[in-house]
């Protein structure tokens, strides 16, 4: 009850701890109703994202939303005022009017005098049409503005996917014992909900879910002994931060002050009430960006688009404004880089069964061993890069996302090769970690390294490759990490990376029998999928169904038999789950087998459209992996 001065965890320990909490199938999940609201400030792809991992859970029966939860959201719905919560924004019709007023304003004054003091090259009538060429390109930037965030739709998602775990909780007996009870909590500063003992409406919705998880966790406490609410409620009546936490500095363990970011847990006196409630105190308390931070170290992959849109959000990025706006500036010359295919660059290509032989060819790119075994690598030594390296290091967002806008300003100093090839290395682990700005730097990874010395983006190149197949200890990797992997994988057959396309063929030599494909090829792996329409009944109007009977890699078989499933209910359960698209085959053949996507070709027998599902027979499984 007295609670921490100093905690003895680190915040990556602290988010991994959350991560695992999830993950146990003896975790209740409890949602706040400002989860739901949150829901609508992400975009479609990283909400999807949200409820493949919700539904998973509601499959389990341990996600739970607290019945006051629904009824603050329904008052949103009754009272037509759901856009209340998407962060919809009025400034492109503010910009475009004040650049509509600067562009009749220098139409006033501007003359070719003024614009031989500045950096304009051309005369007056250039620069007024030049003015309103770029109001006029801007307007096709701004266009998407006005469909911004439909609450219709999202609303629809989260009744279908949501619907099924809200609390059947008797509401007027709880409004009635936080009426009675709230007064004299708040008088005395009991969490939760003393915080807004001064709001003239709804003071108690706090305390009533509250109510709500005590009843839910005591009647659930023998299926699930461990209970987590997510809520993005960080207030004192719910969670506080201790004054210090540990932290790792140059492979010590050290006390340093709870700050940027914070640790915040559980007030203890909730931990007690719980205990005395349900018979334990496993009952933790985070916000909805710790839960996907922690969720990321596991499988980046099923979560990066909803990790980048709460970075977004959470704006914590501290960070000098001048690297910020020299980053943002390469930017928007570089959107996001259309996926570069191999046959681009025809006559370039480095085809790996026509590379020459080891022997034949000069090992031009080689690296310290603290370099290949990372983790042995001493970031110590005092320089810039290493400061990077170190802060990438740190597994935690709003570190590593200030430290990858550093990086343009190192991009023309000398550095060893070595260094260069560490960072490259934790820049791609930093992407498959979900850091915001890891991800945008390799989706316009081809630009970015444009901006770096051709032997420094070859360094850079050759580490992000190495840690694909290789671990911190310069072992290959049991999984290797391909979630980032396409870019890299495609850039490399370009003929300025063949000495990248070398070095890494060197160190995968004696492991090519485990590996389906290799860096530098070119040619497509043939993916032929079969299947049989499903006949409906006559009249009946459903989506059109096939069921999945081959799945082949250059003719190699990636399905295989298993036991038939036994029970109704099972057999059900199979129906909804056991079911692909070809877009999800071929995900899964890239991921499973490490073969970028680009470098796969599908046919299907007979054609069907990319939309069809395939429903996986009962007797067999599509594993890719057992191939290997």
């Amino acid at each position: 009850m007295f609670g921490y001065h100093q905690i003895d965890k680190t915040m990556d320990e602290h988010i991994r701890e959350i991560a695992d909490l999830a993950l146990s199938a003896q975790t209740l999940i409890i949602l706040d109703t400002n989860i739901l609201a949150y829901l609508y400030k992400l975009h479609e792809a990283a909400r999807q994202e949200f409820f493949a991992w919700s539904d998973a859970a509601v499959l389990n029966e341990r996600l739970a939303i607290p019945a006051w939860a629904a009824s603050e959201y329904l008052s949103r719905v009754t009272g037509k005022n759901l856009e209340s919560y998407t962060p919809k924004s009025k400034e492109p019709t503010q910009i475009k009017k004040a650049l509509e007023n600067l562009h009749q304003t220098a139409a006033l004054f501007v003359d070719d005098n003024i614009l031989h003091r500045t950096s304009f090259q051309g005369d007056r009538l250039a620069y007024i049409n030049g003015f309103r060429a770029a109001i006029e390109e801007l307007e096709k930037h701004l266009g998407v503005f006005k469909h911004q965030f439909d609450a219709g739709t999202i609303h629809q998602q989260i009744q279908d996917h949501l619907s099924s775990c809200i609390l059947d909780s008797d509401l007027s007996s709880l409004c009635t014992r936080a009426a009675h009870e709230g007064a004299a909590r708040f008088e005395h500063r009991m969490p939760p909900g003393f915080k807004d003992g001064n709001k003239d409406e709804n003071p108690y919705g706090d305390l009533i879910i509250w109510y709500e998880i005590l009843e839910k966790s005591n009647a659930a406490s023998a299926q699930f002994p461990k209970v987590l609410f997510v809520t993005n409620d960080e207030k004192s009546d719910w969670v506080y931060a201790p004054k210090m936490r540990s932290q790792i500095v140059r492979d010590v363990r050290k006390s340093v002050g709870n700050s940027a970011p914070e640790i915040k847990i559980i007030d203890p006196r909730l931990v007690s009430e719980f205990k005395r409630k349900t018979g334990h105190p496993d009952i933790t308390i985070c916000t909805l960006a710790t839960l996907i931070e922690g969720l990321s170290r596991s499988n980046g992959t099923e979560f990066s688009q909803l990790a980048a849109a709460i970075q977004v959000n959470t704006q914590e990025l501290l960070v000098d404004t001048t690297v910020i706006t020299e980053v943002e500036n390469e930017a928007t010359v570089a959107p996001e880089e259309e996926p570069h295919t191999p046959e681009a660059d025809a006559g370039n290509e480095i085809v790996a069964d026509e590379a020459p032989a080891m022997e034949e060819v000069e090992l031009r790119l080689q690296y310290s061993q603290e370099a290949l075994a990372d983790a042995l690598y001493q970031v110590d030594a005092p320089s810039t890069i290493n400061e990077i390296i170190d802060e990438l290091k740190s597994h935690n967002w709003y570190t590593q996302n200030p430290a990858m806008l550093k990086i343009s300003s190192i991009r023309d100093e000398e550095f060893p090769p070595s260094s260069w090839f560490v960072l490259g290395r934790n820049i791609y682990q930093a992407a498959c970690g979900n850091s915001q700005k890891a991800m945008e730097f390799m989706g316009n990874l081809e630009s970015r390294l444009a901006h770096f010395p051709e032997e420094t983006a070859k360094h850079m190149l050759a580490g992000m490759l190495f840690e694909i197949y290789f671990d911190a200890h310069g072992q290959i990797r049991e999984t290797l990490k391909f979630g980032y992997a396409e870019k890299p994988l495609s850039l490399v057959t370009k003929q300025e990376y063949s000495d990248v396309v070398v070095f890494i063929l060197s160190k995968l030599e004696p492991h090519v029998g485990r590996l389906k494909f290799l860096p530098g090829e070119v040619a497509r792996k043939h993916v032929v999928i079969t299947s049989t329409p499903v006949e409906r009944a006559e009249g009946e109007d459903s989506e059109e169904i096939s069921e999945l009977n081959s799945v082949t890699l250059d003719g190699v078989e990636l399905m295989d038999d298993i036991p038939e499933p036994q029970g109704d209910g099972l057999w059900r359960h199979l129906l909804h789950t056991r079911t692909l698209y070809i877009n999800r085959i071929r995900e899964r053949i890239s991921e499973e087998l490490a073969i970028p996507k680009w470098a796969l070709e599908i046919e299907t027998a007979p054609p069907i459209a990319s939309d069809r599902k395939l429903l996986i027979p009962g007797n067999r499984a599509f594993e890719p992996k057992q191939i290997l």
